[in-house]
């Protein structure tokens, strides 16, 4: 006679579920849950992440290669909402990146990861670039030191992949969309802990 426990039993149901289901649009009671309890999921599909040791889950689409030495994180924009789906996430300092951005609105977004305290600046340089005839070619990135890394503008339904490494300083650092005027909802907080 085989003995289940009722933690292993639920994570068997919510595997199931999430191998045949697409991702639920609110995860945070489920994430909530499993943080709480310091439980890791890992599903067959890949749905979400626990890193080892971490109460942080990631929501994931796909396989996960934990060959890899990178860490993926998923970044939605949430459709007709104008911000991101995640507030913040935390890195180790140093460690190598891999940050999916998807763009699951009607309008363009970019997103640009900044120096600590420099969103107003980079906010307020985004806006000026209005006034610039190639500022779309520049994808709305101004150009200033405190802009760390950067993609493309994305246009609805696009998936962008920028691949960095994470600064060696810890900190929280700014990311956010600056198509002129969507910096002032749409940002977040890159949490760079020690290694």
């Amino acid at each position: 006679m085989h003995v289940f426990s009722l933690s292993s039993v639920l994570m068997g149901l919510v595997a199931f579920y999430f191998s045949w289901m697409p991702l639920p649009a609110d995860t945070d009671g489920l994430v909530a849950a499993f943080a709480a309890s310091e439980m890791s999921l890992c599903s067959s599909s890949g749905i979400l992440i626990a890193d080892a040791g971490s109460s942080r889950l990631t929501k994931k689409r796909g396989v996960v290669d934990f060959q890899s030495d990178a860490i993926t994180i998923w970044l939605e924009v949430v459709p007709e909402q104008m911000k991101f789906d995640l507030d913040t996430f935390a890195v180790k300092a140093g460690k190598k990146i891999i940050l999916e951005l998807d763009n699951r609105d009607g309008m363009q977004h970019n997103l640009l990861i900044l120096k600590p305290n420099s969103l107003q600046k980079v906010g307020e340089a985004a806006d000026a670039m209005l006034r610039d005839p190639k500022a779309s070619e520049k994808h709305y990135v101004p150009d200033m030191p405190e802009v760390l890394f950067a993609t493309e503008m994305l246009g609805p339904n696009d998936v962008y992949t920028l691949k960095f490494t994470a600064p060696t300083q810890p900190g929280y650092y700014p990311f956010v969309c600056t198509f002129p005027g969507h910096w002032r909802m749409m940002n977040g907080v890159m949490v760079v802990e020690k290694p």
